[in-house]
């Protein structure tokens, strides 16, 4: 990972990825509160990989989607 970006929330995050041949992708995991019928097996919650993106050739492009992805999980009405 190169890079994590938070949520205004908290809720969501973004984690920037390289490889060695100079591609980037995301990962966006979302934050999974725990529910009462869980009984604990959770703790709090568990954090829960919603999107994973395709490989970019250049940082810009993905880090741009990355942080797009991340305001539409902030969005009103969106729910994980």
């Amino acid at each position: 990972m190169i890079e994590r970006i938070e949520s205004a929330a908290g809720t969501a995050r973004v984690e920037m990825q390289a490889d060695g041949s100079g591609h980037y992708r995301y990962v966006l995991p979302v934050w999974i509160a725990a529910a009462p019928e869980d009984e604990g097996a959770l703790g709090d919650g568990v954090w829960m990989i919603e999107e994973v993106s395709g490989l970019y050739g250049w940082r810009g492009p993905c880090l741009n989607d990355a942080k797009r992805a991340l305001r539409l999980q902030d969005a009103p009405g969106v729910e994980s």
